[in-house]
Formats: C-alpha cells, sequence, structure tokens
C-alpha cells in the first residue's frame, strides 16, 4: 500500500511509525483528547451547547501541525473505534473540512498491515459517517461534568470533607459495594450467624489414598454429634453401599471482552485493572493485539480461517464462532485476540524485538494470556468424571465426591482454568461397590450459615457489566478513584483481593442516599448508559437526555465565581502534577483535586525539579545545533527535559 498525498489522523503517537510503514501516508496522532469541557461546561441552559476549549499550549501545537498538514491533502480520521474516539475525531474533523481534500473515516481494530488495508478500505466519507456518536459522546461529557461539578462541591460542603466527589458511574458503583457491606454487617449481627450444626466426618483409606467422606445427618448440638461419633468410633471397617457415575463437560472460556481480559488478569497474575489496560495498550499499538476496549466476544470469519489452517491437525482442535454477546454494541467489533498465529516458542522474541516502554516480563504474561485464550477457544470441551461414593457405616450414611479429568482438552492450552468451588476431592479413586475400606478416624464439622461475601476485585467488574454500569473503556478507572477518595480498601485475604467500604464510604454513602439516591442507583446509571447508546442511534436526541439529568440536579447552574466552591483543576493539569509528584517523591497538598488553584500553584513551585523526558521536536532540535555547532550533547538529554531545554537556550543563539 502506498498512499501518497495522504494523511492519516490517529490518537497515540506509539502508532504513527508503524502505520507510517505499512501506509506510506503522513501519520500524525492527537494524542487522546486535544479538548475538554471548560469549567461553565455550556454555553447556556437551552441549548446545552458545550463550551470546549483546548486542553493545553501542547494540545493547540499538536493540533495546528496537523491542521497545516491538512491542507490539500486526503485525511484519514482514524481515531479509536469507540464512542470516545469518534467525539475526538469529530472534533478534528470539524477543524480541517474546509482544508482537505477529502476526510474519510477510517477504524483500525489492529494494526498490522491487513488491518490497516481493511480500514483504509473500508472507510467512509466523514460526512456521511454517524454524527449521532458525537451527540452521544458530548451528552457523556456534558452530564458526567454537570453531575461533579454541581453535587460534588455540595457534599465536600456537608461532609466538611474537600476529598468527596459524585459522579454519575463512580457513586452508583461505590453503592454496589456499600450495599454488599452492609448485608455482610447485618448478618454478623443477627441470629442466623449465631446458629452452628454439625455433621460427623469419617477419615477413610483405600491401599494408599486417603480421602474425606461426610455424613448426610444434620446435628443442633455438639453433645447429640458427638455423642453418635463416640458411638461410630470403634467401628474401623466400612464398604462401598452405592457408586454413581457421572460425566461433565466443562466448555473454555470464550474469547475476551475488556472486562473478562481484566478479570482474567487478576485472577491469573494479580494485576490491577488499571495496569492491564495499560499493558494491553501498548501491545495493541504494536500490532500484536487487536483493540482492547471491546464488548464483543466474536472472532473474525479470517482469524478463524487462519487457526484452523495451521490447528486442524491438532487431536485438541474444534472450530467454533462466538457471537458478539448479548450487551455488545458493535456486531462488528471483535473480541481481544493476538493478530495472527505464531508457535507459543515464539513468544519471547515477538515481544524482545519490539521496542517498548513498559516492563517486558509483564508484557508478556499479558501477551500469554491472550495467545493462549485464542487459541483455546478454539479447542473441545474437557471431561471430568465424578463418581460419588456412599459408605454405610453401621446404620449412617457418608458420601464421598470425588472428580477427576479424564480428558483434558482446552486445558493441555489454557493458563486460565479457574471452575466452580465443589466438595469434590481431586483423587484418582476407583472403588467397587461392597468393597471395602479401612475407617482412620471421625471428627465433629461445624455446619454455618454462609455469610455474604465481599467482591472479589477479579471478578468485579464483570458485576459492573452484568449491571449495565459503565463502558469497556472505564471500567478500569472506577475502583482507582474509590480508593483515592478513601471510601473503599483493598483487602488481602489468600489469593483473593477483597473490595472493602470503608467508614467513610458507608457514611459518606449514607449522607448522599438521604439527599440524592437517585445518583446511587445502578438502574438509574444502566438507563441512562441505554440512553446514550439509543443517541448514536438516533432514536433519543441530545437535549432529552441532558434535560433529564439536569432535571434530576434541580436545574441548578454551574458557578465559576462561588468561592465556597472552588472549581476542580482540568484532566491534564492534575495528571501533571501527580506526575511531577512521582517523579520528585512529594506529596500532593490537600485539596488538590477539588481546586484548581492549589493544582496549579503545586505545578509552578514544582515544575523545574520534575525529571520528565523532553518532546521528540527538542531531542531533535538539540540533536540538529550539536551537529551543526560541533558540540557535545549533555548526558541524560534525552531523559530529562531541563538538560535538554537549557542546552538549546545557551546554544540556539551561536547558529
Amino acid at each position: 500500500m502506498q498512499l501518497n498525498n495522504t494523511l492519516i489522523i490517529i490518537e497515540s503517537p506509539n502508532k504513527t511509525k508503524k502505520i507510517a510503514e505499512i501506509t506510506g501516508a503522513l501519520v500524525l496522532a492527537t494524542i487522546g483528547h486535544f479538548k475538554g469541557l471548560t469549567n461553565e461546561i455550556v454555553k447556556d441552559y437551552e441549548s446545552y451547547e458545550p463550551i470546549l476549549d483546548f486542553k493545553d499550549d501542547n494540545a493547540k501545537y499538536r493540533i495546528n501541525q496537523i491542521l497545516n498538514a491538512s491542507k490539500g491533502k486526503e485525511v484519514y480520521i482514524a481515531t479509536d473505534p469507540d464512542r470516545e474516539g469518534y467525539g475526538i475525531g469529530y472534533m478534528v474533523y470539524e477543524l480541517i473540512k474546509n482544508l482537505a481534500t477529502s476526510i474519510k473515516r477510517a477504524e483500525f481494530f489492529e494494526i498490522t498491515e491487513s488491518g490497516i488495508e481493511k480500514g483504509i478500505k473500508e472507510a467512509i466519507p466523514f460526512a456521511q459517517s454517524n454524527f449521532n456518536d458525537y451527540e452521544s459522546w458530548k451528552a457523556r461529557a456534558v452530564s458526567d461534568k454537570l453531575v461533579g461539578f454541581l453535587l460534588s462541591p455540595k457534599y465536600m460542603k456537608l461532609c466538611n470533607d474537600k476529598n468527596n466527589s459524585i459522579g454519575r458511574v463512580q457513586t452508583p458503583v461505590l453503592s454496589l459495594i456499600v450495599s454488599k457491606e452492609l448485608q455482610i454487617q447485618d448478618f454478623l449481627n443477627s441470629s442466623a450467624n449465631k446458629k452452628v450444626e454439625y455433621k460427623i466426618k469419617a477419615k477413610l483409606k483405600s491401599g494408599n489414598l486417603e480421602f474425606l467422606a461426610l455424613g448426610e445427618n444434620l446435628y443442633e448440638s455438639k453433645e447429640e454429634a458427638q455423642e453418635t461419633l463416640n458411638n461410630l468410633s470403634a467401628t474401623k471397617e466400612s464398604f462401598v453401599f452405592a457408586k454413581e457415575i457421572k460425566e461433565s463437560q466443562i466448555k473454555p472460556k470464550e474469547p475476551y471482552r475488556t472486562s473478562q481480559f481484566q478479570e482474567a488478569m487478576n485472577r491469573v497474575y494479580g494485576f490491577e485493572p488499571e495496569a492491564s489496560m495499560k499493558l494491553a495498550q501498548a501491545l495493541f499499538e504494536k500490532g500484536l493485539i487487536t483493540y482492547h476496549r471491546t464488548d464483543s466476544n466474536a472472532l473474525s470469519r479470517e482469524f478463524l480461517e487462519e487457526l484452523e489452517s495451521h490447528l486442524k491437525d491438532k487431536e485438541y482442535y474444534q472450530k467454533r464462532e462466538y457471537k458478539a454477546g448479548s450487551q455488545s454494541q458493535a456486531e462488528a467489533h471483535e473480541a481481544i485476540r493476538i493478530t495472527h498465529y505464531h508457535d507459543l516458542s515464539a513468544l519471547d522474541s515477538l515481544i524482545d524485538k519490539e521496542d517498548f516502554r513498559e516492563n517486558k516480563d509483564n508484557l508478556k504474561k499479558a501477551y500469554k494470556l491472550i495467545y493462549l485464550n485464542s487459541i483455546a477457544s478454539q479447542a473441545k470441551n474437557a471431561i471430568n468424571e465424578n463418581i460419588i461414593y456412599d459408605f454405610s457405616i453401621t446404620t449412617f450414611s457418608f458420601k464421598a465426591k470425588v472428580s477427576k479429568c479424564i480428558y483434558k482438552g482446552f486445558k493441555e492450552i489454557s493458563i486460565d482454568n479457574e471452575e466452580a468451588e465443589t466438595e469434590s476431592q481431586e483423587l484418582n479413586l476407583n472403588l467397587n461397590e461392597k468393597e471395602s475400606v479401612e475407617i482412620l478416624g471421625f471428627e465433629l464439622s461445624e455446619v454455618k450459615k454462609q455469610a455474604p461475601k465481599h467482591y472479589k476485585e477479579s471478578n468485579f467488574i464483570s458485576l459492573l457489566e452484568k449491571n449495565g454500569i459503565g463502558r469497556p473503556s472505564t471500567y478500569a478507572t472506577y475502583l482507582p478513584k474509590l480508593l483515592e477518595r478513601g471510601y473503599i480498601e483493598i483487602v488481602k485475604k489468600g489469593k483473593n483481593s477483597n473490595i472493602v467500604a470503608t467508614k467513610k464510604g458507608l457514611d459518606f454513602l449514607s449522607i448522599v442516599k438521604v439527599n440524592d439516591e437517585w445518583i446511587t442507583q445502578s438502574e438509574f446509571t444502566k438507563q441512562m448508559e441505554s440512553t446514550l447508546d439509543e443517541i448514536s442511534q438516533g432514536k433519543v436526541g441530545y437535549l432529552d437526555y441532558i434535560k433529564l439529568i439536569h432535571q434530576k440536579l434541580e436545574f441548578a447552574e454551574v458557578s465559576t465565581k462561588d468561592s465556597n466552591a472552588p472549581l476542580p483543576p482540568k484532566e491534564g493539569s492534575l495528571n501533571l502534577a501527580k506526575k511531577i509528584a512521582k517523579e520528585t517523591n512529594l506529596e500532593l497538598p490537600e485539596g488538590i483535586e477539588s481546586d484548581y488553584r492549589i493544582c496549579n500553584k503545586f505545578i509552578e513551585e514544582n515544575k523545574d525539579k520534575s525529571k520528565r523526558p523532553p518532546s521528540e521536536k527538542q531531542i531533535g532540535l538539540a540533536e540538529k545545533i550539536a551537529k551543526e555547532q560541533n558540540l557535545k550533547l549533555p548526558n541524560n538529554y534525552k531523559e530529562d527535559w531541563k538538560i535538554c531545554s537549557d542546552f538549546i537556550a545557551k546554544n540556539v543563539k551561536k547558529k
């Protein structure tokens, strides 16, 4: 492919080089959102038209580059293939529509030669693309900002705590966690928790194998159970009264949706969702996996055919097709998968040859999980043999449940093999009816009503997905925000990481429920997410949605002059402050997230202390000056922007 006189606009600068090599086009990146809502949010409360401004001078500089490069060229706007990506793409379109000779909307689901060629081939004139997707983005952005700006200051004041915030999605997520905490507390304080019943366990032996059998009888008192145990204790032998054999088939996990990938990363490796998504982003940018923000389990026909050509002679292979999923909004989207088949032995070299900023060992873990899931999704079921042995001990029945895998199927490949918890013992035990076994002893077993359990970090995202809360692009953001506010904590318990509501979280939500219960309800948020999809489909208008949200907020207006409710900083400013704090080992000042003045002051006072890398333009200029003037470049000029900047300032006038 050779696209002359063509500009391709994407979001991530990490993809520009590869796409340019494949297409021969000039490729420029917006680096995500380059415009954001101002603190006034909307022009008026009739049209609710948003007021957008450049996030910072760097964003303005990047867009000016794009504007200049667009003149007289064929342009493909290939921002990410989701609602947020379309929102960015539409803003670019509005700026360049009178500059370029033609503008098309392209979607790249994998950064490979075939993926890019397909995206270019299927591109449509931007003017014919679905502008309703921008209306949906606008509705999401404006409603989220209105909720945050109008409700957060209210609860900072009510709770006398500036580290409080309300969010259209964040608060219902907290409500789920708090509700579970209250259920657990209610149980612990109830009589059901104090009631204990008893069963008797028999420890049995056959050959060299020891195993347990549980008595069928349930005893209300310990004394009654102990009396029965004492009567049994002299018995040293039992026999198999009955034997029941059943086979169960276990299907391979379907190709990962975003939520399933994040949970598998947590379950298998212990990675938090945010870290998992950063690794997936890096793999996507290098063309190793397909787009990682997806609510689909589908695999393309081309990929299924590619796998079939390589795997058809494998004993475990079974071609399987998967649908997008009941809640998927885009049938054309695929699951997260590897872009091309290769042997597992090539995995390390694939990662090692690429230039990654992320830890390569972690990238290998993420890629291996996706690789094995992609292959295992095309494998046969595993088969377990489940045997229930009924032992007769005097007049009592004791049962032992034994399970063993008799055909591995997909388990030959997959490392993500979590199954539902059972009482079965994994033993190679094979007894016949009337066969005798040795009794080694008996013990009492307490039977308590099971308390509700905390949500596990590894399966919480599926709960959000099931409740219709959020989207694949945002799942990873909710828990970090709640942790930051002090509403929850993650408590390690064995292999699990449990999500526990703190006292602050419990108290905060109780106050919100009294005053604004609607913002805590999952059902309302689910309906709003559904309405955003309907805006994309042209079934509902932007104004209908925004007015409904504003009505819930009692049509309050955002004030930028109220000194009692300071405005929060822009997202870019806050991220820069956090970056400076991390690089300089400084603590962020109190109130930085709620007051832009505190944030700006912190940046101004500490920006020169931060060791952050210079821009590519700065590095290029420094190297040009050094070459032209035969100067030695200073050490670390590529790592420290200040070193690079000082060198340029000192020598640029000598040119």
